[in-house]
């Protein structure tokens, strides 16, 4: 990966502290990250819940209402504070975070990024559980999945899956320090390898910092 650009004024360089967690919608970032921050003794944030709570909007009704250019503003202007926050911190962000360059500068210069990966048949099916639906602030499911409307069937859910996983391919690629495959693991057994790779990836193994 890249190194930050120092001399963007939209990338301010500090403690790289941040433990940030990337891929698509539905490869466990929310849930192995909130375990894994728990046993690290970190702090932990879904980007995608807190800008619900603070707009008091759900992500789909920002891009209905705003557009898109506006959700992305306020999703990099939220990982900009997070970043910036002081003490060790797994921040669980949206899947369409690191296509945008600003954000991928970012997350390079405050910590370390873990991307978590899964195919498009298992991230479908994943999104498409009972349970997922009923996520008040992220929008499980492709009815209210702003990148994923507009599928008729499950064939045409699983192909835009992976349309969006190819467009997004080469920003996953430049922002991740480290990969994990989640495919067919529960998400303890991911958390457990976050927090090993976190252990021997950071110059503050223990999320002392």
């Amino acid at each position: 990966m890249a190194a930050p650009d120092a001399t963007d004024p939209d990338v301010p360089v500090g403690r790289r502290d941040k433990i940030y967690l990337i891929g698509f919608s539905a490869t466990g970032k929310s849930h192995s990250g909130r375990l894994a921050a728990q046993s690290l003794g970190a702090d932990f944030v879904d980007m995608d819940r807190l800008i619900v709570d603070r707009t008091g909007k759900q992500i789909s009704e920002i891009f209905a209402d705003d557009g898109e250019d506006e959700f992305r503003r306020i999703e990099r202007e939220t990982l900009r504070e997070v970043s910036e926050e002081r003490g060790r911190m797994v921040v669980s962000t949206g899947g369409g975070v690191p296509v945008d360059h600003r954000n991928r500068d970012m997350m390079a210069a405050h910590g370390l990024t873990i991307r978590l990966m899964a195919s498009a048949e298992t991230i479908h099916a994943r999104i498409n559980r009972p349970l997922a639906r009923k996520n008040r602030y992220s929008g499980w499911g492709p009815a209210v999945r702003p990148m994923l409307a507009g599928s008729e069937s499950d064939e045409a859910s699983v192909e835009r899956v992976q349309e969006l996983l190819v467009e997004r391919e080469d920003a996953y690629a430049a922002a991740a320090d480290v990969a994990i495959d989640t495919e067919g693991r529960e998400p303890p057994d991911v958390a457990a390898e976050i927090v090993a790779l976190i252990r021997t990836n950071t110059d503050d193994p223990e999320g002392k910092a």
